[in-house]
């Protein structure tokens, strides 16, 4: 292990949100390093690569592996939740998990894509579908967040930031947001700032009240898209989905072509990930990183392993 990126999955299954069985375990998911070593000798010529790791490994004969959702599934093993993760020297992976990078990046870029962006590109591309010239509201500009913004302007989108915090919201728009709106001021006024319906509203808050709220800024035929994950429930009726003809979706994660496909954008200058990689610790201070991230200090802690 190199590099591995601190969020807030980590601050959730600490606080038992994977489920009690779970634990105790090593987290760590947003991971890149270089391969040490091999099982097979037929595979050596991966010693000594840079790598990103896709934390998910599973059947790859199952229906949903087969349908290009390999993030989905009964039988899925999670690095870092079902079984030892990255906050360590050295993990154990698949190679089919693993994710060459050439020409070689910064371990923490490659790091924080393998999640921070990987994430909210799959929930834009692949759950969203959105398209040129649509509208999209950002719920939430944490990690997650405030690189959909980035991801959103890229495919052509419109791009509403709506949070509360005055420093996400500049980052907000110096990633490309076209309106900033604070989520404190409620649904009506974010929807009078937008001036033009919702098309897409990805929810990225671990909070059920900004569910609704997502659910209560979209227009008509819009994409709801939650991404934030939260054990708690929020109320809605029938007629918030019918009357508008509205789709509630949900995006877990990612998919291992998307962390083929931000590192390309990382490469070619579409992505950034400096406000990602501008605070790091040494492997040894992981506790530190968490509670880094719960004082909202910081979008990312990533842990370096020198």
């Amino acid at each position: 292990m190199d590099a591995c990126g601190v969020c807030g999955s980590d601050a959730f299954l600490q606080k038992g949100g994977f489920g009690a069985d779970k634990l105790p375990v090593v987290p760590g998911h947003e991971a890149a390093g270089h391969v040490v070593s091999v099982g097979d000798d037929a595979d050596a010529d991966w010693v000594g690569r840079q790598v990103a790791i896709y934390y998910i490994s599973g059947p790859a004969d199952s229906r949903w592996a087969r349908a290009g959702a390999e993030n989905i599934g009964p039988d899925i093993r999670r690095m870092g939740v079902d079984l030892d993760g990255a906050f360590a020297d050295y993990v154990v992976r698949p190679l089919s998990t693993l994710v060459p990078v050439s020409p070689a990046l910064d371990a923490a870029t490659v790091a924080v894509a393998t999640d921070a962006l990987a994430t909210p590109f799959h929930a834009l591309t692949r759950i969203g579908h959105v398209q040129p010239g649509e509208t999209l509201a950002v719920l939430g500009l944490g990690g997650i967040g405030s690189n959909a913004i980035q991801i959103g302007k890229h495919l052509g989108a419109r791009v509403v930031a709506i949070g509360r915090s005055t420093p996400k919201l500049e980052l907000a728009e110096r990633l490309g947001a076209d309106v900033l709106v604070r989520s404190d001021e409620g649904p009506d006024a974010v929807r009078r700032a937008m001036g033009d319906q919702a098309d897409v509203v990805v929810q990225c808050v671990g909070d059920p009240a900004m569910d609704r709220f997502a659910i209560d800024i979209a227009g008509f035929r819009a994409r709801v898209v939650l991404v934030g994950t939260s054990l708690g429930q929020f109320t809605a009726s029938a007629t918030d989905f019918v009357w508008r003809e509205l789709s509630l979706l949900g995006s877990r994660g990612f998919v291992r072509q998307d962390i083929v496909d931000v590192l390309d954008l990382v490469q070619a200058g579409a992505l950034v990930t400096d406000h990602l990689t501008a605070s790091t610790r040494p492997l040894d201070e992981a506790n530190a990183a968490l509670e880094d991230l719960g004082s909202g200090r910081v979008l990312r802690t990533v842990l370096i392993n020198r």
